[in-house]
Formats: C-alpha cells, sequence, structure tokens
C-alpha cells in the first residue's frame, strides 16, 4: 500500500511540493486539500493579475537580504534551488519567462493565468488528487501517522506538510500540538492618512522617492511613491511596512511618514540654491525646473513653502530655501492606520524557524510533518521574493520527502 502525503493548502507552496514529490516517487498518494473552493488564489491576483514568478537576483546572499524575516534561514537553502532554478524549472514545462526593467520576473504570456494553468497542469498529470472545500479543524499525531480531521471527514496520512498560508486557527492547531508560533502581523500594507492635504493629488506618483518613519530610528526606503485618496502606496512605503512591521504595530499605526520626493541629497540641494541667489538672481524660484517632479505636486509643495510665484531666487532668502527644501526632503504627513490588499498583503510571522530545518523543511520536533510557505515566519519585500520562498521550500520538502517515504 503506497504511503499517504496530505498537503494543506492549495497555494504556490503547496502545488509546488506536491508537484515535484510526485515527479519523482509517482507512486505515492499525494492529495492536497484546500480549505476554499479556489486554487492558487494568490498567484492568480499577484503582480496585477500577471504573476510576479520571482526576480533577477540569483545571487543566494543577495537574494536572501530581500526578506524582513527568515533571510539568513534561506541563504543556504537559496544556493539549491533559487531564483536561477526557478526560472529554469518553468522553462523546461514550457512557460517562459521574461525580466522586466526593475528584475521582475513574469511569464512571457504576461498573464498569472499561464502559470496557474501549468501548476494544475502538472498535478493532474502526475497523479496529485486536489480536494477543494476541506477545511481542516484539527491534527493530532498517532504514532509515526497523522490524524486529520476535517468538517465533515477524518482520515489519516503517513506524511503532513503544512502549506495554509498564514492562517490563525491553523496557528492554533498547531500551538497545540507544542510548535512555537510567532506572533502574526501584516505586512506590505499601504499608509492611511484620512484627509490628508495632499488627496486632490491622488493618482499621481513619482518613480523615486526616499520614505522614512520619524519615530523609527534607521528606517528609511527607497522607490516609486503613489499618492492616493487614503494616504501613501507603492515600494517605497510597502518595503517601510515590511523591514518595520512590528515596530509599526508597536506604534498601533500611528507614526509621522517623512519623504524626500525626488531622492534628493539635501546638502548638495541647499549648495545649488545658494548659488542660484549668486547666479541667477532674477529667476524666479516657481521657474525652476530641475526638481523632475509633476507639475502639480511641485505647485503644491511650493505653495506651502509659503513662497510667491513672483519670489526670484535673491529675494528667497536662507529661511524661504529652508522651508522648500523642508517640503522636497522632508515633507512630513500623519499617518493613521494601514490599508491591506489581497494582491500585496503578507504575514510576518508563523512557526518559529528555530523549529524548521533549512535543508528540508521539516519541523523537527514532529516526525513527518513539513512547513512550506507563508505558514512559517518567513516574508519579503515585493518583487517576486515571496513566490521564491514557497518555490524554494515546496522543492526541498519535496525531495526530503522523497528521500524518506
Amino acid at each position: 500500500m503506497s504511503k499517504k502525503v496530505a498537503i494543506i493548502g492549495g497555494g504556490a507552496a503547496g502545488y509546488f511540493t506536491a508537484i515535484n514529490l510526485a515527479e519523482s516517487r509517482p507512486e505515492l498518494d499525494i492529495t492536497i486539500y484546500e480549505g476554499s473552493n479556489k486554487l492558487l488564489a494568490k498567484v492568480l491576483v499577484s503582480g496585477g493579475g500577471r504573476c510576479n514568478v520571482t526576480n533577477r537576483i540569483e545571487d543566494p546572499i543577495l537574494l536572501s537580504q530581500k526578506y524582513p524575516r527568515g533571510g539568513l534561514f534561506l541563504e543556504s537553502v537559496f544556493n539549491i534551488f533559487g531564483s536561477k532554478e526557478t526560472k529554469l524549472w518553468f522553462g523546461e514545462r514550457d512557460v517562459p519567462l521574461k525580466t522586466e526593467d526593475d528584475g521582475r520576473v513574469f511569464p512571457a504570456s504576461n498573464t498569472s493565468t499561464t502559470i496557474y494553468n501549468c501548476l494544475t497542469r502538472l498535478a493532474s498529470q502526475n497523479g496529485v488528487s486536489v480536494r477543494l472545500g476541506k477545511r481542516l479543524t484539527s491534527i493530532t499525531q498517532q504514532d509515526e501517522q497523522w490524524a486529520l480531521t476535517f468538517k465533515e471527514e477524518q482520515l489519516k496520512c503517513d506524511v503532513l506538510v503544512m502549506a495554509t498560508g498564514s492562517n490563525p486557527k491553523v496557528y492554533q492547531m498547531l500551538g497545540n500540538q507544542g510548535i512555537e508560533i510567532v506572533d502574526p502581523l501584516p505586512s506590505l500594507f499601504t499608509f492611511n492618512a484620512k484627509k490628508h492635504h495632499l488627496a486632490d493629488l491622488a493618482g499621481l506618483s513619482v518613480p523615486k522617492a526616499f520614505t522614512s518613519i520619524k519615530q523609527i530610528k534607521g528606517s528609511k526606503e527607497n522607490g516609486p511613491l503613489l499618492i492616493t485618496h487614503w494616504g501613501f502606496s507603492a515600494s517605497s512605503v510597502l518595503k517601510l511596512s515590511a523591514w518595520f512591521a512590528r515596530d509599526l504595530a508597536h506604534l498601533d499605526y500611528t507614526f509621522t511618514l517623512v519623504i524626500n520626493w525626488g531622492a534628493f541629497d539635501r546638502a548638495e540641494l541647499k549648495a545649488t540654491f545658494q548659488e542660484y541667489t549668486q547666479t541667477k538672481p532674477k529667476d524666479k524660484v516657481y521657474s525652476w525646473k530641475e526638481h523632475n517632479l509633476p507639475k502639480r505636486l511641485w505647485q503644491v509643495l511650493f505653495a506651502e513653502s509659503e513662497l510667491r510665484e513672483y519670489t526670484n531666487w535673491s529675494e528667497i532668502g536662507k529661511k524661504g530655501i529652508e522651508r522648500l527644501l523642508n517640503k522636497l526632503c522632508a515633507y512630513e504627513v500623519d499617518i493613521k492606520g494601514k490599508s491591506t490588499f489581497k494582491e500585496e498583503f503578507v504575514t510576518a510571522g508563523g512557526i518559529n524557524l528555530e523549529q524548521v530545518d533549512p535543508n528540508t523543511f521539516a519541523v523537527n520536533t514532529h516526525n513527518n510533518l513539513y512547513a512550506v510557505g507563508e505558514v512559517i515566519d518567513i516574508d519579503a519585500v515585493t518583487g517576486g521574493f515571496n513566490f521564491q520562498a514557497a518555490w524554494t521550500g515546496g522543492y526541498l520538502a519535496a525531495k526530503a520527502i522523497a528521500g524518506k517515504a
């Protein structure tokens, strides 16, 4: 009788584990149990419906630096299965990928359906069973097996793989088995600033900004910044939310966002303005073009600097220069709250990495138990890195199970 492998969760990590295991050990009885009626939900919505599969970064050390939690854990295993191997894996299975200028890797078809179809097709071709609407309610280890209870069914398996993503009820089940859980918190979220002064500029973005949090020493990120009706978004904000997820939770998501709109060097910009007072004394400050900011944003920042359109460089004065520098390089906005979206949202927290073997993704306190994907305390910034962790964990867990089963 073939051994039974139960994979809880029909997302990227669960499917990748199942496929790689089935390809190497076709005689195993492998079943994916998904609590909802949807498969690969994040795959379908990620990257604006294009699926950001991975990133062009192939160096394991550089790749591991994109993970606020779990970077050191992943560094060694990226030598075995990293972004290079992910690209080869999909390419060998007739899914050509493309790399965009910012390093993100997508299917060449430009649609996430390609990845969805690839994974579901391979699972089916390799005999993986998939059962929808099977919400797990309890797990119990019995000798060398695991007893699983679903809402209307009980069964046993020889190997259990947890690929549920962040799920409070699952964490409680695991905690009941003596597995340590790091408290889950949101990561990759946008900042709310209701009724903020720039709401009329909603939809406007800058390609490169520096952002920081006034109350958190050493916080600084760069990248695109988007003004929204509710506040601020895009990668410079999302990266801040990821790296400082726990600090922001301690602040109850009430803090001051500091924006340098053009990633300016303040000292250099100050020197330039002071030079203009001598070399361009009759030129109007309002006509300065080198800010390279959207016109409407420049107009607002200029007005908030308490300058007049007719003010020229000889008239701006030291205080005027400081006010303009503050608006350009250190614009402050009061943030009160966060917004999470299906495409962006991940969780910081999960199974404590000290209890997971990085070479196998086995939970080292329990026999025949593996954990992959977001259920463990690993999360990344945007750019395909969260999926990469899922592919890596799924591949190594499958390899370990195949060698042991």
